[in-house]
């Protein structure tokens, strides 16, 4: 996925979650999470495990997926291409209405919300890993010039001995 839209509606319904008691700010800080580990890319798709989903899942909608965040509510996400739309957050009961009434959706319809583009995550390179260890390795000469061969044979024989 490259792409993450947030509808308006959502986005609103996390602002009256925050002002409400401690409950509906637990839940806005849920969501935010949840959003934020697609922003980072810490998902490469939308149903990957970032978040607690329902127990069955969603079948009415293709790509479509329902998170349980807690006290009876519930995010949804459809992955339509490269983008995951985030069209509705509400109750069990609005979330349930909601996929009836958009269980033949083929094509998500926009509308008022904003897109965030999904950070790609790069791998590791081993190339950076190797110049690490060529730097520890130069500043180890540095270390061994204060002790002689005879130093160096003692310790070493005592080592090899200390395994016997």
């Amino acid at each position: 996925m490259k792409f993450i839209y947030i509808s308006k509606k959502v986005e609103t319904c996390i602002e009256a979650l925050k002002k409400n008691d401690k409950t509906g700010t637990t839940l806005a800080k849920k969501v935010k999470c949840i959003i934020e580990s697609l922003v980072l890319g810490t998902a490469q798709h939308h149903v990957d495990k970032i978040g607690s989903f329902t127990k069955y899942g969603e079948n009415r909608i293709r790509n479509c997926r329902k998170y349980d965040l807690g006290c009876g509510y519930r995010l949804i996400t459809l992955q339509r291409g490269e983008t995951v739309f985030i069209p509705f957050l509400g109750t069990h009961d609005a979330c349930q209405l909601w996929l009836e009434n958009n269980s033949r959706l083929k094509d998500f319809n926009t509308g008022a919300g904003r897109t965030i583009r999904v950070e790609e995550k790069k791998p590791a390179t081993m190339i950076s890993k190797k110049t690490e260890r060529a730097d520890i390795i130069m500043d180890v000469p540095d270390l061994f010039k204060n002790f002689s061969d005879k130093d160096l044979r003692r310790v070493f024989s005592g080592l090899t001995q200390g395994t016997k």
